[in-house]
């Protein structure tokens, strides 16, 4: 009974309803960034101008929607931008989230080529913010709405870690965060960074950054080591953003998730600082 009764109070229990209120203004403020940085660039994933492969030459990647015509392709994108805003802004806030969850949807499954994990962390967090009911008078909701994006980030960091352990070569190779920073995702700050930086410190980044993706359940999800996890966390993410071109992205999304783990009263400060409302 005790189990039974711990395990139902951390998923349905109360919450602070101020966390997913924080998470839900970050997640869809950063979805409107991303959206208006790639827009250009919409044609060739919605429309025939880009490249689709075809259901014979790769089933995984070809379109699993209708393309869409050239005449539509503004008011699609002024459709998703609005439902964003109205969702962001708090006017029609449900109705909004369904709208840009199912506009994201299609972007997804319309162009598997160019959706990578930001598509679907999007989708994911509107889900759930579609499904989250308006907050007690008490300022509090069920616990699972919560539960559900926290274990997203903790499973996310855990199952890269395995997966670069398992089948990656950062555990027999010293210098694979040394060539990363050279490939494709070169930026300026980069090139100073690995001409500054020894190679024995590259190499201890390299295993400081992996073990902290394994150790994220414990470091994040413990309460007496959260703080020295997400601060890590943060550095990583500032790391990645300011030396791989275009992960700024990434980087930005999964700390919206960090949200989700601050302290209650800290959220509330902040909301009334930035004359935010908590949902």
């Amino acid at each position: 009974m005790r189990i039974t009764d711990g395990w139902n109070r951390y998923w349905y229990g109360p919450v602070p309803a101020v966390r997913l209120a924080a998470f839900r203004q970050a997640i869809l403020f950063m979805l409107a960034i991303y959206m208006l940085a790639r827009w250009m660039y919409a044609a060739e994933w919605l429309t025939e101008a880009g490249f689709h492969p075809s259901r014979v030459a790769d089933r995984v990647n070809t379109p699993k929607l209708p393309l869409l015509p050239p005449a539509l392709l503004q008011v699609f994108g002024l459709g998703l931008l609005a439902s964003i805003v109205f969702a962001l802004v708090g006017w029609l806030r449900r109705p909004a989230t369904i709208v840009a969850l199912l506009l994201v949807v299609y972007v997804t499954f319309v162009d598997p080529v160019s959706a990578f994990t930001l598509n679907h962390l999007f989708i994911l967090s509107l889900l759930v913010l579609a499904l989250a009911p308006a907050p007690s008078s008490d300022g509090t909701m069920p616990a699972w709405l919560v539960r559900v994006l926290q274990l997203t980030l903790l499973v996310h960091y855990a199952s890269s870690g395995i997966c670069k352990s398992l089948r990656g070569d950062w555990l027999i190779s010293h210098d694979v965060l040394w060539a990363q920073l050279q490939n494709v995702y070169m930026t300026d700050a980069a090139a100073l960074f690995v001409r500054l930086t020894p190679t024995w410190a590259m190499t201890l980044l390299q295993h400081a950054a992996l073990g902290f993706e394994l150790l994220a359940p414990l470091l994040i999800g413990v309460r007496r080591l959260r703080p020295f996890g997400l601060a890590i966390g943060v550095a990583m993410h500032v790391m990645i953003a300011v030396t791989m071109h275009l992960l700024f992205y990434f980087s930005a999304q999964m700390l919206c998730f960090y949200l989700l783990f601050l302290d209650a009263e800290s959220l509330r400060r902040w909301h009334v600082r930035l004359g935010l409302r908590h949902m």
